[in-house]
Protein backbone atom coordinates (compact mmCIF):
# COMPACT_ATOMS: atom_id res chain seq x y z
CA UNK A 1 0.00 0.00 0.00
CA UNK A 2 1.47 2.87 -1.29
CA UNK A 3 2.22 6.35 1.43
CA UNK A 4 -0.44 8.48 -0.28
CA UNK A 5 -3.31 6.02 0.29
CA UNK A 6 -2.88 5.83 3.96
CA UNK A 7 -6.25 7.14 6.26
CA UNK A 8 -5.35 10.24 7.41
CA UNK A 9 -5.28 9.35 10.90
CA UNK A 10 -2.76 6.28 10.49
CA UNK A 11 -0.79 5.62 13.03
CA UNK A 12 -2.93 7.41 15.78
CA UNK A 13 -4.10 5.93 18.42
CA UNK A 14 -7.24 4.03 18.98
CA UNK A 15 -7.61 6.76 21.85
CA UNK A 16 -6.33 10.02 19.83
CA UNK A 17 -8.18 8.69 16.74
CA UNK A 18 -11.77 9.32 18.86
CA UNK A 19 -10.49 12.82 20.05
CA UNK A 20 -9.82 14.05 17.32
CA UNK A 21 -12.80 12.53 15.57
CA UNK A 22 -15.02 14.24 18.21
CA UNK A 23 -13.23 17.46 18.43
CA UNK A 24 -13.41 17.63 14.15
CA UNK A 25 -17.54 17.00 15.14
CA UNK A 26 -17.89 20.05 16.97
CA UNK A 27 -15.83 22.08 15.42
CA UNK A 28 -18.22 20.83 12.40
CA UNK A 29 -21.52 21.35 14.29
CA UNK A 30 -20.18 25.04 15.53
CA UNK A 31 -18.92 26.27 12.32
CA UNK A 32 -22.24 24.68 10.72
CA UNK A 33 -24.42 26.78 13.66
CA UNK A 34 -22.66 29.60 13.19
CA UNK A 35 -23.24 29.86 9.26
CA UNK A 36 -26.67 28.75 9.84
CA UNK A 37 -27.43 31.98 12.86
CA UNK A 38 -25.17 34.47 10.29
CA UNK A 39 -26.75 33.95 7.02
CA UNK A 40 -30.09 33.56 8.31
CA UNK A 41 -30.49 36.79 10.50
CA UNK A 42 -28.25 38.32 7.42
CA UNK A 43 -30.65 37.02 4.78
CA UNK A 44 -33.95 37.42 6.61
CA UNK A 45 -33.03 40.90 8.05
CA UNK A 46 -32.81 42.16 4.60
CA UNK A 47 -35.77 40.32 2.63
CA UNK A 48 -36.74 43.17 0.24
CA UNK A 49 -40.34 44.23 1.43
CA UNK A 50 -41.83 43.54 -2.34
CA UNK A 51 -42.30 39.43 -1.04
CA UNK A 52 -44.41 39.97 1.64
CA UNK A 53 -46.54 42.78 -0.22
CA UNK A 54 -50.42 41.45 -0.05
CA UNK A 55 -53.11 43.13 -1.69
CA UNK A 56 -53.48 45.45 1.42
CA UNK A 57 -50.15 46.68 1.57
CA UNK A 58 -49.72 50.73 0.35
CA UNK A 59 -46.89 49.69 -2.02
CA UNK A 60 -49.45 47.03 -3.54
CA UNK A 61 -52.29 49.75 -3.86
CA UNK A 62 -50.41 52.15 -5.40
CA UNK A 63 -48.88 49.64 -7.96
CA UNK A 64 -52.75 48.60 -8.18
CA UNK A 65 -53.78 52.48 -9.18
CA UNK A 66 -52.15 51.99 -12.51
CA UNK A 67 -54.60 48.96 -13.97
CA UNK A 68 -57.01 50.95 -15.98
CA UNK A 69 -60.61 49.77 -18.13
CA UNK A 70 -63.19 48.23 -17.34
CA UNK A 71 -63.54 45.61 -14.58
CA UNK A 72 -62.78 42.56 -15.56
CA UNK A 73 -59.32 44.77 -17.29
CA UNK A 74 -58.27 45.93 -13.97
CA UNK A 75 -59.17 42.73 -11.94
CA UNK A 76 -56.62 41.04 -14.42
CA UNK A 77 -54.05 43.50 -14.07
CA UNK A 78 -54.36 43.20 -10.23
CA UNK A 79 -54.54 39.75 -10.66
CA UNK A 80 -51.41 39.23 -12.73
CA UNK A 81 -49.52 41.92 -10.10
CA UNK A 82 -50.46 39.65 -7.24
CA UNK A 83 -49.74 36.45 -8.63
CA UNK A 84 -45.94 37.60 -10.11
CA UNK A 85 -45.12 39.14 -6.59
CA UNK A 86 -45.63 35.64 -4.94
CA UNK A 87 -43.90 33.78 -7.14
CA UNK A 88 -41.37 36.14 -7.49
CA UNK A 89 -41.28 35.84 -3.35
CA UNK A 90 -41.29 32.61 -3.41
CA UNK A 91 -38.51 31.97 -5.84
CA UNK A 92 -35.99 34.56 -3.60
CA UNK A 93 -36.99 32.94 -0.29
CA UNK A 94 -36.31 29.27 -2.16
CA UNK A 95 -33.10 31.02 -3.34
CA UNK A 96 -32.10 32.27 0.51
CA UNK A 97 -33.02 28.66 2.14
CA UNK A 98 -30.43 27.16 -0.40
CA UNK A 99 -27.62 29.55 0.43
CA UNK A 100 -28.17 29.30 4.29
CA UNK A 101 -28.35 25.68 4.32
CA UNK A 102 -26.33 23.61 1.35
CA UNK A 103 -23.04 25.00 3.10
CA UNK A 104 -23.67 23.24 6.36
CA UNK A 105 -25.09 20.27 4.33
CA UNK A 106 -22.20 20.05 1.97
CA UNK A 107 -19.69 20.65 5.25
CA UNK A 108 -21.23 17.53 7.05
CA UNK A 109 -21.19 15.27 4.04
CA UNK A 110 -17.57 16.18 3.40
CA UNK A 111 -16.77 15.66 6.83
CA UNK A 112 -18.77 12.23 7.58
CA UNK A 113 -16.69 10.95 3.58
CA UNK A 114 -13.34 12.07 5.70
CA UNK A 115 -14.37 9.82 8.69
CA UNK A 116 -15.72 6.57 6.85
CA UNK A 117 -12.37 6.92 4.82
CA UNK A 118 -10.76 6.90 7.82
CA UNK A 119 -12.39 3.52 8.74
Amino acid sequence: MSQMSLPFFTGLSDRRRRHHRRVGDIVVTLLCLIWLGVTGWMFVRDMPPEIFDNHTSKAMQERMRSCEGSFEKRFDCKQQMLLSGERWGFAVALDRLMLICAPPIAAWIVWSAMKRRED
